[in-house]
């Protein structure tokens, strides 16, 4: 958690030297799985939330999101009943995007760390829902991925495909969060005209 509070703290810091800023909002479509158990399968959840992103140079940028991340799995519970169980997250990606390309059709390459809080959990059984509260744990992982801009308007709308793994913070060993998202949004960019975001 202290190296994810340093990270945060380390990109904030390129807040002033940023040569061009952007402000975003993202959709996208997640296929997630929460249990790391050979009978478990994943959950299809909607995944949306909010870009900052801070150019430092035509290559370098780095990013902070805040996402409503839905993580889920399927599972045959004690009396043999399939159970569906979803964990509602708030994530904060801390990210280092890599851009290439000159013209209004860009690349880029995304990897960094994220912490994220389940708001409540909610679980499914026949036609029954439970819902209860968040675990006080926060899960920490790692994200990578990749994604395509183009210049339209005021800023640039975005195409990403992305894997998010978490590492630790759920409360048992068979808990462990898997995510492949897809999403779309855009990003509208202030200051100096750069080559990132």
């Amino acid at each position: 958690m202290k190296q994810f509070l340093g990270l945060t703290v380390l990109l904030l810091s390129f807040m002033s030297v940023s040569a061009q800023t952007a402000i975003g909002l993202k959709y996208g479509v997640q296929n997630t799985d929460l249990y790391d158990l050979s009978d478990a399968s994943s959950v299809t959840a909607s995944n949306f939330g909010l870009i900052l992103n801070f150019g430092y140079s035509h290559l370098v940028s780095f990013q902070m999101e805040v996402n409503y991340s839905p993580k889920g799995s399927v599972y045959d519970n004690f009396l043999d009943e399939e159970t569906e169980e979803v964990y509602d997250y708030l994530e904060v990606p801390v990210l280092l995007k890599l851009s290439f390309g000159a013209n209004s059709l860009k690349y880029y390459g995304i990897v960094g760390a994220f912490a994220a809080v389940p708001l409540n959990i909610s679980t499914v059984t026949g036609n029954v829902e439970e819902k209860r509260e968040g675990i006080d744990e926060v899960d920490l992982g790692i994200q990578f991925g990749a994604g395509l801009t183009y210049d339209l308007g005021p800023g640039r709308i975005l195409g990403e495909v992305r894997y998010s793994a978490g590492i630790d913070g759920l409360p048992d060993q068979y808990t462990e969060t898997k995510a492949l998202l897809f999403s779309v949004g855009y990003l509208f960019t202030f200051g100096k005209k750069s080559k990132n975001n």
